[in-house]
């Protein structure tokens, strides 16, 4: 049996370099193909050193490629989440995406805050990923605010205590009038996260009555704003 396993994991790093060299290949087509085909190759070799290497080289590709591919590569992270828990080189991972992530680019950077939404499993305990995400709030780009926020509501389902990194920045851009109400939606509705910890959620009361009774507030702010409270009033009856 062991010769077996040596003689599969031989073959699967061998498949592993034949889709890295695909990937480099000067034709985007076979490029996307070769990227669309690590998932597959992940589920047939589930070993944890064959899924560092492949997530690694993923990375490497990540960082170099154009926009196209880069929206390819971390569709690969979401498709393939079963398997990142068994990276062991996640740190080393986490700095080839913030790369793209501090880049002058905003595709891209909404690209890398996608990736990392797929990978909170393993980024959302990481100062460095948190840090990141909320320096782009300050953002003027409207899709960039909505990455982050999706970032977000990934990262608080694996690292609820990152609510206290962005509480501020969350509330503040929840409160502002010029941010798309669909995007203040999903930043009221994230909010509920708070609901374990009695002193945030007690602040948030009072915000959701705020936008609940505002006569500005539009009917989906409303509703976000109801739900929220009915969140965090069914965790603390006291309120």
């Amino acid at each position: 049996p062991n010769s077996d396993t040596a003689r599969s994991s031989d073959w699967a790093f061998k498949q592993l370099f034949k889709l890295e060299s695909k990937c480099r290949s000067p034709t985007p087509a076979l490029q996307v193909e070769a990227i669309g085909e690590f998932p597959k190759l992940l589920d047939q070799f589930p070993f944890p050193t064959l899924v560092s290497s492949a997530f690694l080289k993923l990375g490497d590709l990540f960082r170099s490629s154009p926009n196209s591919l880069r929206y390819h590569i971390a569709q690969v992270f979401g498709a393939s989440q079963q398997h990142l828990a068994q990276i062991t080189q996640t740190e080393e991972l986490l700095k080839r995406i913030l790369v793209v992530l501090y880049s002058n680019d905003p595709i891209a950077r909404v690209l890398a805050l996608r990736l990392i939404g797929n990978a909170s499993l393993i980024f959302a305990k990481f100062p460095e990923a948190q840090h990141s995400i909320l320096l782009r709030y300050q953002s003027s780009h409207p899709l960039e605010i909505v990455a982050a926020v999706q970032t977000t509501e990934s990262m608080l389902s694996y690292s609820p205590e990152f609510l206290e990194v962005v509480w501020e920045t969350v509330l503040s851009k929840a409160d502002d009038p010029d941010v798309l109400d669909s995007v203040r939606v999903q930043l009221i509705r994230s909010l509920q996260h708070a609901a374990p910890n009695l002193m945030l959620s007690t602040l948030l009361y009072s915000h959701c009555q705020h936008w609940a009774c505002d006569t500005d507030s539009t009917n989906i702010i409303r509703c976000a704003a109801m739900d929220t409270w009915k969140a965090i009033i069914q965790r603390h009856n006291e309120l």
